[in-house]
């Protein structure tokens, strides 16, 4: 009888747990799933908002190495392009980037800060989640980054043939002209 009575308990327990199980995998894990998104993109915004606040507004002034930049005439069949722009800080004040994104998400655009700490590639707005294009980075007075920028020719597909030109677009805290912006040209052919 002791081992009934104990075979017994163990049916009893694993039947209540068995009974919660759906309940767990139903309520409890997506509650915690959800829990741990909102506390990481309510960080992620107030760090954001801590740190534009932090910059405020710029009166630095900068200089770049080129505004644009031609391909010339380009194949599909040879596959992506790149170039790298500079931006300089030469002025006294930070400059603050809050933000980085291209006119065409056949483009994307990558900033390598002076130590050469890479960001992310961020491509077009409207195609992506609300952060995806933040950047928050400080360029000192006197530093140098640059703005690697992707093109896809093939992007678009055999449609995609003819002249292109495409913007990539630096969002800064700079009193003047806030948005700092480059571009590049090309004809694409098959």
């Amino acid at each position: 009888m002791g081992k009934n009575c104990h075979k017994d308990h163990k049916e009893k327990s694993s039947g209540i747990f068995g009974m919660f199980k759906p309940l767990i995998y139903i309520v409890l894990i997506p509650t915690i799933v959800i829990a741990g998104v909102i506390f990481l993109t309510t960080r992620s915004q107030g760090t954001e908002a801590q740190n534009q606040e932090a910059a405020g507004v710029s009166n630095s002034t900068y200089e770049v190495d080129k505004n644009s930049f031609s391909f010339g005439t380009i194949s599909m069949k040879d596959g992506n392009v790149e170039t790298i722009y500079e931006l300089t800080n030469t002025g006294s004040e930070d400059i603050f980037i809050k933000e980085l994104f291209t006119s065409c998400m056949c483009t994307k655009a990558q900033l390598i800060l002076a130590d050469g700490t890479l960001t992310g590639f961020n491509g077009m707005k409207g195609h992506g989640g609300q952060n995806d294009f933040y950047v928050g980075k400080i360029i000192k007075a006197g530093e140098t980054v640059k703005v690697k920028t992707v093109f896809d020719p093939n992007a678009h597909g055999p449609q995609g043939v003819g002249p292109i030109k495409r913007n990539i677009i630096l969002s800064t805290n700079l009193k003047d002209s806030p948005n700092i912006q480059f571009s590049f040209d090309a004809e694409v052919t098959k």
